[in-house]
């Protein structure tokens, strides 16, 4: 059977959110707090916006099960989207934090396997 493209688009949505809510979790149980989910700009979005004591943590989430390592997928540009996006989010939001960082999530199908990369723009 053949999906049309925004059934297509649907169940990518559906996967996405899937994982955002298997990252959600995993994060809780870490003591994170959520502060927001899906943040969109015109600059890019960013997944997860979670705080972790007075950290404030961006979180890229990115799962599949067509690749080994879902966290490939993001890439120089990627990351670049991210910054910026961050850089709004705290220009125009709250910004008394000790420490801001950007980490990724990566879930591996079938196992749900997670792999947590803290601070990947390393600043």
């Amino acid at each position: 059977m053949w999906l049309s493209q925004q059934d297509e688009k649907n169940n990518t949505l559906n996967k996405g959110k899937r994982y955002e809510d298997i990252a959600c979790q995993y994060l809780r149980k870490k003591k994170y707090r959520i502060i927001e989910k899906n943040y969109r700009t015109r600059l890019g979005e960013i997944d997860l916006i979670c705080s972790l004591g007075n950290e404030l943590v961006f979180v890229e989430v990115k799962g599949g099960k067509n690749t080994p390592e879902p966290f490939l997928r993001v890439n120089q540009q990627k990351l670049h989207r991210l910054e910026r996006t961050m850089r709004h989010y705290l220009h125009h939001y709250e910004n008394d934090w000790d420490y801001i960082r950007l980490d990724v999530i990566s879930i591996s199908e079938p196992d749900l396997k997670i792999k947590h990369f803290k601070d990947v723009l390393g600043y």
